[in-house]
């Protein structure tokens, strides 16, 4: 098994049309220096990090009984 390590690097952005009727912030997501995703949601970033790592995986969020209600 080959180990390396890669940096991750996180950036707040913020948008707001030309209007100022419509605005957006999140987070621009760059992988060893490369940008690889951009979202106001965190956990489609961290879907695209691993992603670009080639790690399939899934992202799961529970209900307060501990089933299943959503996946990424």
């Amino acid at each position: 098994m080959i180990n390396m390590e890669h940096k991750i690097a996180v950036k707040d952005y913020e948008y707001e049309c030309g209007e100022g009727c419509c605005s957006e912030s999140g987070k621009e997501w760059y992988v060893d220096g490369e940008f690889v995703h951009r979202s106001p949601c965190e956990d489609n970033g961290w879907m695209a990090v691993l992603k670009k790592l080639g790690i399939k995986a899934k992202l799961v969020g529970l209900d307060e009984q501990g089933e299943e209600a959503w996946e990424l």
